[in-house]
């Protein structure tokens, strides 16, 4: 059995930054989905008894357990391959275990390494730096591609100007085809969200000052509030490195993070949102999901996240825990509401279950049509009570897992969502 490699997860743990500052999401989206992370130089390396690669860098490589590595310009030829970060003995050495296995003993040229990417190309961005198109390196014609926008004024720069220090968020939506980075007004080019009256409706900037409605679908990352509290955008936002984990593939990715810090606070509670395909059950050509907070609510205006339909994806309840998908139909169609099916909405904080194990679910979902739609990729519910409240990497039966914490309830509870990273030999 090969070792998987294909699903990846970094972390603020990992070095990288998401501040306070506009254009923080793009960066870090731009590292962990396209290129990666370079390691500084690797100043030595050897082959051990079990085919394992040990390498020793010149300083601090900030990576975690079951991590993937990438490593190039190597001789053998063999060595230049993925790995899955089996050990950590100190902050300057990793041993890597491969996918192929390597039948060499030794090394003679040693090259350089890097945390892999899960493996996206940026298709499109703009001249002002503030708009990225995502899709995936080898797509498919049902990969969606992604774009994320953190502009703040509209087109004309007078009649919508969202204020740089109200609340950061990026207008995020998929697309089914993209000629240029602004190509989004076509009613015959399916997007998630989708309203077939205003096709341009998830990417308006529309007033000033407190009044001000910046986007329809959006990724919070600095807010002056949790979910279970009312958010209002127009509030002086703390500087604060937000703590996060990122975790996907080509087809699909999942971001948890904490949005909100004031200073002494403790917490460091998170919210999810994510994108890309899911496995389906049918035959639909359309097979794309998003987790968002979906509002056109005006940046003075107070809001509880967990009040809105799929404000809170995968907690919280019924309402609240929704996401949103593409219809299951063939063409355009506007977008349907799905719901997740689930013993309860409190993933890793309710303790139906127990065992020594991490004891995980798939987690299946209909739609508002009430269709069974199929499973989500990667991201699973826990019956357990794990209270684990960081970026985690766990082993189990030989399955790779990842998990942090998620805001599970408005008592703000601590929860676990973990992620599926593949079987390691």
């Amino acid at each position: 059995m090969a070792t998987d490699v294909d699903v990846q997860y970094f972390s603020h743990l990992n070095g990288l930054t998401l501040g306070n500052n506009w254009g923080d999401l793009i960066r870090l989206l731009d590292k962990a989905l396209v290129t990666g992370v370079d390691f500084t130089q690797i100043t030595a390396a050897s082959i051990d008894a079990q085919g394992d690669v040990h390498i020793t860098l010149y300083a601090a490589h900030n990576a975690m357990l079951f991590q993937v590595v990438e490593l190039s310009g190597f001789a053998p030829a063999s060595l230049n391959q993925k790995y899955r970060i089996k050990g950590v003995p100190s902050t300057t050495e990793l041993i890597l275990k491969p996918h192929t296995a390597i039948t060499e003993t030794s090394i003679t040229t040693v090259g350089a390494g890097k945390l892999a990417s899960l493996g996206y190309d940026i298709i499109f961005r703009d001249t002002n730096d503030v708009k990225r198109v995502y899709r995936a390196k080898n797509p498919t014609a049902q990969h969606p591609f992604i774009r994320v926008d953190e502009s703040l004024t509209s087109p004309d720069g007078t009649t919508g100007v969202y204020t740089s220090t109200y609340a950061k968020y990026a207008m995020v939506g998929l697309l089914e085809h993209m000629e240029h980075i602004d190509d989004f007004e076509n009613p015959d080019v399916l997007q998630l969200p989708f309203d077939p009256a205003d096709p341009a409706k998830n990417w308006k900037i529309t007033g000033t000052g407190a009044n001000v409605v910046r986007g329809w679908s959006r990724w919070y990352w600095a807010t002056t509030s949790q979910v279970s509290e009312p958010q209002v955008d127009a509030s002086t936002i703390y500087a604060f490195n937000r703590q996060f984990t990122l975790c996907g593939d080509e087809n699909s990715f999942y971001f948890l993070k904490n949005s909100y810090h004031y200073p002494g606070y403790a917490g460091n509670r998170k919210s999810l949102c994510g994108c890309g395909l899911f496995n389906q059950s049918t035959n639909s050509e359309n097979q794309w999901f998003l987790m968002t907070y979906l509002t056109l609510k005006t940046a003075g205006q107070s809001l509880y996240q967990y009040h809105q339909t799929g404000g809170t994806p995968l907690v919280f309840d019924t309402e609240a825990g929704k996401f949103f998908s593409t219809k299951d139909s063939y063409g355009v169609a506007n977008h349907v509401v799905s719901t997740p099916i689930l013993p309860d909405f409190f993933s890793g904080s309710s303790g139906i279950y127990s065992g020594n194990e991490v004891g995980l679910l798939e987690i299946p979902f209909f739609d508002t049509d009430k269709k069974l739609r199929g499973t989500l990729q990667h991201v699973a519910y826990s019956g357990k009570n794990h209270n684990i409240t960081d970026t985690t990497p766990l082993h189990s039966e030989g399955s790779m897992y990842v998990t942090d914490n998620i805001l599970a309830n408005s008592s703000n509870s601590i929860g676990n969502l973990f992620f599926y990273l593949g079987e390691i030999e």
